[in-house]
Order: structure tokens, then C-alpha cells, then sequence
């Protein structure tokens, strides 16, 4: 018994020898490591502690088709009994548009959810692909470039301002702004290679115009005369028309008067001369 109380006593004292000295050693440990060491480890330590869980924010998308067999795509504003509200492209602008129920192909209709991020990056790849064709060109850098820092702000929101995804996101802002840059020197270039071109070209086009309106000139003119001989030739047919009418009525009144005579030859039946005589000129009765 006592010997078991002799080892026990012992191990006890060995195991408080123990601690002691790896209390030792640990404040010696942190002792040799330098301030600035020291620091970047607490910091470290704080910032793992601090740090947010990440979580992903999400858009709802629906595509479907209408009842005239259009497709509509876009971001589901809102989904309500009678109508749905969806925030589309057209060209280079997002608009929002609204939807009855009874235009919708209900069977089509397709809802899903994808990160709002990702949503934000794929709309920047639209309008940066919409770029240098000359229209609107301003407009698609603008919306792209405002796409990347939404799509920027919401992953800070979710994965934290450290993240590589930013960093990328970053990239692609600089990329965008420096064909932006390239793109205005572009159309300045452009412009005044446009300008030369008309300073060059405007006595050509000058005369060519020039020659269009004598050219147009000359053409009202014949058209002019021309319709001034055919109301002349007008006048004579309607003149030869009118003689040739009267003509017509003296001979018939004069064959009148014959058949009158021939059954009337006494003149007992009808006045003579009922009719006014007419003297003709030579050449007059055909």
C-alpha cells in the first residue's frame, strides 16, 4: 500500500514538472515570435472569426410562350393571379413588361432560379457583344459596365469583398473601359475621315446635283410643251367635232325640207318656210 502511494506521489510530482515546463516553453515560443508575425496571426484569426457564411442571392427567370407563338424570356418581376411582370431586352435597353394571363401559353410557361451574379455577368456579355457595330455602341458599354458592378456589388454581398470572382469581374470592368476608349478614338476618327470625304467630294456632288435639276428642268419643260400641244390639238379636234356637227344638221335640215316639198309640193299642209333658210359656201356640204 504504501509503495502504491510512493508511485502515485510520484507520478503527480512528474506531471506538474510537466506542465510547468511546457508552460515554459510555450511563453518562450511566443515570445521569439516577432510583433509584426504576431499581428498578422491575430489579425488572421479575427478575420476567419468575423468573416460572413457565404450565401448565394438568386433571380427568378420564366420564359414562355404567347397565345400568337411569340417567345418571352426574361427576369419574373412579379407573378400575380391575372398577370405576370417580366423585365426583358430589346435591343439595348431593359425594359419591363407586363403580360395578361390570357396571353400566355400556360403550358410553356418555365420558372427557375440561377445566381444573381451569374444573371447580372450574362447580361454584360450581351451588350459587350453588342459593341462596335456602331449603333448605340455608347449605350451597350454603359449597360455592360453597369451590369459588371451589380453583378460585382452582389457577389461582395455573398462571398465577401475578397473574393477571385471580383477580381475577374474587375478585369472585365478595365477591358470594357478600354475598349471604350479605343472605340471614342474610333469615332472621332471616323468623323473627320467622314468630313475629308465630303470637303473632298462636295464639287462632284455639286455638280451632279446640278445636272439632276437641269436635268428634272428640262423635263418639266417638255412636259410642259407637250401638254400645251395636246390642248391645242384638243381645241382643233373639238373645233373639227363642232363643224362637222353642224354640217351634219344643215344637210339633215335640208333633207328635210326636200322630203317636205316632195310631199308637200303646193305647201298647203305647212307653212313654207318654216324652216330658216341657210346659205353655205362653197366646199361647206361635203
Amino acid at each position: 500500500m504504501k509503495n502504491i502511494i510512493a508511485v502515485s506521489t510520484g507520478a503527480f510530482i512528474l506531471v506538474i514538472a510537466f506542465s510547468c515546463c511546457h508552460s515554459d516553453l510555450y511563453a518562450q515560443t511566443s515570445r521569439s515570435l516577432k510583433p509584426a508575425e504576431t499581428e498578422r496571426r491575430a489579425s488572421e484569426t479575427l478575420t476567419k472569426s468575423t468573416r460572413p457564411r457565404a450565401r448565394t442571392d438568386f433571380v427568378r427567370m420564366a420564359n414562355f410562350y404567347l397565345r400568337d407563338g411569340k417567345l418571352v424570356f426574361g427576369k419574373l418581376v412579379s407573378e400575380e393571379k391575372n398577370k405576370i411582370t417580366i423585365e426583358r431586352l430589346d435591343e439595348s435597353r431593359i425594359v419591363v413588361s407586363t403580360y395578361s394571363k390570357r396571353e400566355i401559353d400556360s403550358r410553356t410557361l418555365q420558372v427557375k432560379n440561377i445566381a444573381e451574379a451569374a444573371y447580372y455577368m450574362e447580361l454584360a456579355e450581351y451588350f459587350s457583344g453588342r459593341t462596335w457595330d456602331f449603333r448605340d455602341d455608347m449605350d451597350d458599354f454603359i449597360q455592360a459596365i453597369r451590369c459588371c458592378e451589380r453583378a460585382k456589388r452582389s457577389l461582395a454581398e455573398t462571398e465577401g469583398p475578397d473574393s477571385e470572382k471580383i477580381d475577374e469581374i474587375n478585369k472585365k470592368i478595365e477591358h470594357l473601359q478600354a475598349d471604350r476608349q479605343v472605340w471614342t478614338r474610333e469615332v472621332e476618327s471616323r468623323a473627320k475621315l467622314k468630313k475629308l470625304e465630303f470637303e473632298a467630294t462636295i464639287e462632284t456632288r455639286l455638280k451632279e446635283l446640278e445636272d439632276k435639276v437641269n436635268a428634272s428642268s428640262q423635263q418639266i419643260d417638255k412636259i410642259v410643251t407637250d401638254m400645251k400641244d395636246n390642248y391645242q390639238k384638243l381645241e382643233r379636234s373639238i373645233s373639227e367635232i363642232d363643224q362637222g356637227i353642224s354640217r351634219q344638221l344643215n344637210i339633215l335640215e335640208e333633207r328635210i325640207e326636200a322630203n317636205r316639198r316632195l310631199i308637200d309640193p303646193w305647201g298647203l299642209s305647212y307653212p313654207r318656210y318654216r324652216y330658216p333658210r341657210r346659205y353655205y359656201r362653197p366646199g361647206d356640204i361635203p
